[in-house]
């Protein structure tokens, strides 16, 4: 579904992808790591069209998208789980559905109401604004703003990062079901836990590629893979 070539982006005059290529077939769960500042929230930021690459192709079934503005790429299916979340808080839980689900590529698999049966704890708050529900719950909330747009491809960038443990096992079991109705997902991710749970493969990227790819399983029995390209037992 997703073939990238030689892509390179950064930022002003700092280079920081330096040619990545990766694959991403459909229905597969992606599990992106790599220490702190190699590269990993901007290649997400790039396939979205945040940062403009400098070189290099994004195909999402064999459409072109680099370089093309953020509207176009999820118009084409892409959406993005940010980091940080970036939910607006004045707006309801419900409005935030209802904004999403107007703005989505027409019919598809995901309504309001399929989205709260993978995640029950929103219908439990739909009339709160953002800014009243916790990390977990606005995590959440990105969440279902991303797949009501109907997407093809879904990129998280970080669902864990700030969140407690128990809240982590939650968001892992969303990833679970979305895993389990097909969707195809890039996530970047720190918790080791996390990514193992809910990834086919892993790729480990270093100074700005793609350094190592293969099976969760495969990763999970060699522990030295996991010490020398990130520091971790």
């Amino acid at each position: 579904m997703l073939e990238v070539r030689g892509l390179e982006s950064g930022y002003k005059r700092s280079a920081v992808l330096q040619g990545v290529d990766l694959d991403v077939a459909a229905g597969q769960v992606l599990g992106l790591l790599g220490r702190n500042g190699v590269g990993k929230s901007t290649l997400i930021n790039t396939l979205m069209g945040l940062v403009h690459p400098s070189k290099g192709t994004v195909t999402l079934d064999g459409v072109e998208l680099a370089g093309r503005r953020p509207d176009v790429i999820a118009r084409a299916g892409v959406a993005l789980v940010p980091q940080g979340r970036r939910v607006w808080a004045p707006l309801s839980v419900t409005e935030h559905l209802d904004l999403a689900a107007r703005r989505g590529r027409g019919r598809g698999p995901w309504d309001i109401d399929r989205v709260l049966e993978l995640l029950p704890r929103l219908g439990e708050r739909r009339r709160h604004g953002a800014g009243q529900l916790s990390g977990g719950e606005q995590q959440m909330l990105a969440i279902a703003r991303a797949l009501l747009t109907n997407p093809r491809l879904v990129l998280m960038d970080e669902p864990s990062d700030g969140l407690a443990p128990a809240v982590v096992d939650l968001i892992g079991e969303a990833i679970g079901g979305m895993k389990a109705e097909g969707v195809t997902l890039v996530v970047v991710e720190q918790d080791l836990h996390l990514a193992f749970a809910v990834a086919d493969d892993i790729a480990v990227m270093d100074k700005g590629v793609i350094v190592h790819r293969c099976t969760t399983r495969e990763f999970r029995s060699d522990s030295s893979v996991a010490h020398s390209l990130l520091g971790v037992a």
